[in-house]
C-alpha cells in the first residue's frame, strides 16, 4: 500500500504505528456511519475518509504490509464529546517485549487509558461486540443497552 510504504522510512516498529496513525488522521476525512461492514482500504483511500471501523481497518492492512502483526479492536473510547458511549474502532500492533499495542487512526494517537478494549481479532466481523442468528417466521429481536464512560476522578 502506498501510504504503509510512504511511512516506511520510518520502519523502526516502535515508532512506524503511531507515525502510521498521525498519518491516517491528517489525510482522511472522518464520518460517522453507525451501521454496516468497514470498507475495505482501497475504498476508503479512494473516497478520501471514513468511519472509525474503516480508518482502522485501513491502519490495519498497512501495518501487515510492511510485515507487522496487526488487528483490528473495537470498544470504548472517552472523549468530552456528547457521542463518547457509541463504539469506537482503532487497531492494535505487536510490539516484540511489548505486547499488543493499541493506534487510534481516527484520533493520530496511541491508544492509552481513554480506551476500553471490547474485542479484538485479525478480522472485524469477528471483533464483533455483539453478534446473532436466528431461524424462523415471525422472529424478532432487540438489545438494548446502556453505556456510561467517565475518566477516573471525574
Amino acid at each position: 500500500m502506498a501510504l504503509a510504504a510512504a511511512t516506511e522510512s520510518q520502519r523502526d516498529p516502535a515508532r512506524f504505528p503511531l507515525i502510521l496513525a498521525q498519518r491516517i488522521r491528517a489525510a482522511f476525512d472522518r464520518e460517522t456511519r453507525p451501521e454496516g461492514p468497514p470498507l475495505a482500504p482501497e475504498a476508503t483511500i479512494a473516497s478520501g475518509r471514513g468511519a472509525c471501523r474503516d480508518l482502522a481497518v485501513l491502519f490495519v492492512a498497512c501495518c501487515q504490509a510492511v510485515g507487522l502483526a496487526a488487528r483490528f479492536a473495537s470498544g470504548y473510547a472517552h472523549s468530552e464529546k456528547a457521542d463518547s458511549t457509541e463504539l469506537h474502532a482503532w487497531g492494535e500492533v505487536f510490539l516484540r517485549g511489548g505486547g499488543w499495542r493499541g493506534y487510534d487512526p481516527s484520533q493520530g494517537l496511541a491508544v492509552a487509558d481513554r480506551h476500553v478494549t471490547v474485542a479484538a481479532a485479525a478480522n472485524p466481523r469477528d471483533a464483533a461486540p455483539v453478534t446473532g442468528t436466528f431461524r424462523g417466521d415471525g422472529v424478532t429481536a432487540s438489545l438494548a443497552a446502556e453505556i456510561e464512560l467517565a475518566a477516573r476522578g471525574s
